[in-house]
């Protein structure tokens, strides 16, 4: 006997249920049976998702009369289509398809053979055309407003209108009375939906149909990125919140993650990070105090493009401590075993500073490793076979006292003094 799909499809209705869009099946050890076609619990978050559009849960499904017609006529048909009528109660009945013949009783109901051949008996008796009251009709979109038809699709009248594309999209819809199926094909052809990543098309429909969630997710990724924005270092403009909606946007819509917010935010940190807080500013200082040590200079744009991309991720306050090794090595050559060792140049010149703040009686912190008496102690050469190697103490020290600072100094006032006396001792002269 051959058979329509729409005799197969009101069969069904009268086999399941009688067209009771509330009925509930007994529970089984398979799940239990929802709605006017009796759909598993087990198969409703997938079948919703694959044929209405979005996932929903059995309770869900039991409100929502379009969804149950959506499911069973786009499961319906694709089992019809695949397997026959026969097969396709069988696997509506059982999930095998090839069990149509099985007379095995099943819990709570006929045998296998018995259900499908009851719908397919029933089926023959039908119109050819038959069109069971389910809300699509006949495999057609229902004729309803814009509003209600939205809602059923998951959308809403205000996000259509603010969206073109989809509302033409919908109106031809209606006018060519499409089936869901064929409506869910045009739709993955906009441009609005090749525009847009999964996450970000289900923010903004989130945006139209539950705009209270979706104001609550945003204020909480708000929240979140601004205080990532005190810690980063940022100031002015980029950390108010004006500016910073755009990346809660971001992180809720597009799915970014707090990494990839600080590396797109430490892109705004001030050139002059000496005057921040937070992350940028504690990588400034630590290279700044690193190098200083080191007794190499660095530019501040030097700096900054390092501790900016350390906030972001790039590289470690490690990394550019091992860049300034490498500056000090090149200029303090025979220093280099020291340095790999892990002293700093400013141990290796504390003695000669030591000894030039006694010697030309300086304040202490007015020698540095950045005076060119220490630097030219620091990069000495043996006259006796041109070597780089530590300027002897003595000779450093001889230097030094010949320095016109050194002239100055009360050591060496004392010394032209007891030269004198000596001097006038010789010549037999008391004093």
């Amino acid at each position: 006997m051959s058979i329509t799909f729409e005799q197969f499809f009101a069969s069904i209705i009268a086999q399941e249920s009688g067209g009771d869009y509330g009925a509930i099946g007994q529970p089984t050890r398979y799940g239990t049976a929802y709605g006017k076609y009796q759909v598993l619990d087990s198969n409703i978050p997938s079948w919703t998702r694959q044929y209405y559009g979005k996932s929903l849960t059995p309770q869900q499904f039991l409100n929502n009369r379009a969804a149950q017609d959506a499911v069973a006529r786009g499961k319906l048909k694709s089992l019809f289509n695949k397997h026959g009528a026969r097969g396709a109660a069988a696997a509506w009945y059982s999930g095998n398809a090839s069990l149509h013949m099985s007379t095995r009783p099943q819990q709570g109901g006929p045998s296998i053979k018995q259900y499908v051949d009851e719908v397919i008996s029933r089926a023959g008796g039908l119109p050819a055309d038959a069109s069971p009251n389910t809300s699509e009709g006949s495999g057609t979109v229902p004729k309803l407003d814009m509003a209600t038809l939205a809602e059923e699709y998951g959308f809403t009248s205000s996000m259509l209108n603010a969206v073109p594309e989809l509302k033409k999209l919908f109106q031809d819809m209606i006018s060519g009375g499409w089936e869901k199926p064929m409506f869910q094909a045009k739709l993955r052809e906009t441009k609005w939906f090749k525009g847009l990543a999964d996450t970000e098309r289900q923010f903004i429909t989130l945006k139209y149909t539950d705009p209270a969630t979706a104001r609550q997710k945003t204020d909480q990724a708000l929240i979140k990125i601004t205080q990532m924005a005190k810690q980063l270092g940022l100031t002015g403009k980029y950390d108010d919140s004006a500016f910073l909606k755009t990346y809660a946007y971001n992180m809720v819509a597009k799915g970014w993650d707090e990494g990839r917010i600080r590396y797109e935010l430490a892109r705004y940190l001030n050139p002059n990070l000496k005057t921040h807080t937070g992350e940028a500013g504690a990588a400034w200082d630590e290279i700044d105090n690193y190098a200083y040590g080191m007794g190499v200079k660095l530019s501040d744009s030097w700096i900054k493009t390092r501790a900016v991309n350390i906030v972001r991720g790039m590289g470690s306050v490690q990394d550019v401590k091992n860049e300034i090794n490498n500056l000090a090595k090149a200029q303090f050559p025979q220093w280099s075993k020291q340095i790999d060792g892990g002293q700093s140049v400013a141990d290796i010149a504390s003695p000669y500073m030591s000894s030039m703040v006694q010697i030309l009686e300086l304040p202490a912190g007015q020698v540095n490793l950045f005076d060119p008496t220490i630097k030219k102690a620091l990069s000495y050469t043996n006259p006796v076979g041109m070597k780089k190697e530590a300027m002897p103490m003595w000779e450093f020290e001889n230097q030094l006292r010949s320095d016109a600072r050194w002239k100055k100094t009360k050591n060496a006032q004392d010394s032209l003094m007891q030269v004198a006396h000596q001097v006038l001792a010789d010549f037999g002269v008391k004093y």
